[in-house]
């Protein structure tokens, strides 16, 4: 009678560990920013208050890129109206937070369409070669199909290789 009880109490042990071993715990929920600071509540409220106000998502998604939130600089810029978006800072926000996601494509055609609104109109020199420089480099990770993410070293080898500049001296 004894022996029956020893199996059935270990029966009982190992289902216990079955039930306990695929049993998962609860995700932890993803705040996403906290660590960005409280200045950003103020921004974030204008931001959502008035989403037409450009100065202020500017200063948002800058505010985003320099925490390296390059997904809540997207998804502000999203949110904003389109005669926002198309703004050219605000367009060339939205391409440096590409490139940062890891989204060469997408961040290219957006660099390209912030190049060709510098060419109808007036760009500051800074935003014009920050532009292109960023165009290049963008450009030649698509053209070697590199996923900027997973490959460091062939990420940093296309920069190079974008940017490399030759200077001849002449007499």
């Amino acid at each position: 009678m004894q022996d029956w009880r020893w199996a059935f109490g270990g029966a009982v042990a190992v289902a216990a560990l079955i039930v306990c071993a695929s049993s998962t715990t609860p995700a932890a929920p993803i705040l996403a920013g906290r660590d960005l600071g409280p200045e950003l509540r103020a921004l974030e409220a204008t931001v959502s208050r008035y989403p037409a106000d450009r100065d202020a998502l500017a200063a948002l998604t800058e505010a985003y890129l320099a925490g390296g939130a390059p997904g809540l600089a997207v998804s502000a810029i999203d949110r904003a109206p389109e005669e926002v978006r198309e703004t050219v800072g605000i367009a060339d926000a939205r391409a440096r937070a590409l490139t940062e996601l890891g989204r060469p494509e997408a961040a290219l055609a957006t660099q390209r369409r912030v190049l060709e609104a510098c060419a109808k109109a007036a760009c500051s020199p800074n935003l014009v070669a920050r532009a292109e420089r960023r165009a290049r480099w963008l450009g030649e990770l698509v053209r070697q199909g590199i996923d900027p993410l997973a490959e460091p070293e062939r990420t940093l080898f296309a920069y190079r290789v974008a940017v490399r500049e030759v200077r001849l001296d002449g007499p």
